[in-house]
């Protein structure tokens, strides 16, 4: 065999093994998680318990896969269970976590949500702390021998991404629901967004950034408001986009969601995010 054939030959088996580029194609995932700082109620003791769902279709289904146990009275449970995943990249595959409060005498509470898309998921090394919608964040990671790894998703090696800087972008939103699918009035609503931040998943000390302005009857909005932003890798920032519903006498809260801002500058500064309730939110960079 010809060195130039066996060359062909390698390059063939690295695709079918999913090695090539540096990035896993395929694997079994066997995922355990980790609750933090969930939110406190306020006449009972807490109870968390999750289920969790996958999407192979980038959220616009979803199927449940497990449910954990119950964790009685604890606010940082570390739930026993574990479940069992086969990663496959051309999938789009998203996990849906939806963090519940156990109530005997009533409809248990929702705690927090949260998407979590698999790729960065392995691409981090087996290792994520995303935000909750309301309160807390989640420590997802393997249980496979060895340790995880870094929790960062890796840059590019052609990407010219700094350590810290003035980072400008924009908005956009996808699927927003519509006042049916909060009080049950058939009309759009008109979006805005409230930015803010915080330096690390455990922080609780909101900073603001920003607010766009209104876009009037859109489920679909497109928001032509720079956004600046003060990013340091090293502060693991978060930043926090809330999506409200202007009206003359009560602004409704749409949705909001938690973007790793290191992520986003590894992806090149343009991210979609997936909101926990319905619809997505993409983050593009400002030119």
């Amino acid at each position: 065999m010809t060195n130039l054939k066996r060359l062909y030959l390698l390059v063939a088996v690295c695709c079918c093994l999913g090695l090539t580029s540096g990035t896993v194609e395929t694997s079994h995932l066997r995922i355990k998680v980790s609750g933090r700082n969930l939110k406190k109620g306020i006449l009972h003791s807490d109870d968390p318990y999750y289920i969790v769902s996958l999407s192979e279709d980038g959220g616009n289904t979803k199927s449940e896969i497990g449910r954990s146990e119950t964790i009685s009275n604890d606010l940082n449970p570390d739930w026993k269970f574990e479940f069992e995943l086969t990663f496959d990249r051309n999938n789009n595959q998203y996990l849906y976590f939806h963090v519940y409060d156990h109530d005997i005498m009533k409809i248990d509470d929702t705690l927090g949500r949260v998407w979590l898309n698999v790729a960065d998921y392995v691409d981090k090394g087996e290792l994520a702390y995303p935000n909750l919608d309301k309160q807390g964040y989640l420590i997802i990671t393997t249980t496979k021998e060895g340790q995880a790894g870094s929790g960062k998703l890796p840059i590019p090696p052609d990407a010219a991404v700094a350590e810290n800087g003035t980072l400008q972008f924009k908005l956009s939103a996808s699927g927003l629901p519509t006042k049916d699918d909060i009080l049950f009035i058939k009309r759009t609503g008109d979006p805005y967004v409230l930015v803010d931040s915080v330096d690390g998943p455990r922080s609780t000390i909101l900073k603001k950034v920003g607010r766009t302005k209104t876009v009037r009857d859109s489920q679909h909005p497109v928001w032509n408001d720079v956004i600046t932003f003060n990013w340091n890798r090293n502060l693991d920032q978060r930043i926090r986009f809330t999506i409200f519903d202007e009206d003359l006498i009560k602004h409704d809260r749409f949705d909001h969601v938690w973007m790793e801002v290191n992520d986003y500058a590894a992806k090149g500064q343009n991210y979609t995010l997936l909101l926990p309730k319905k619809g997505s939110i993409t983050i593009t960079k400002a030119h």
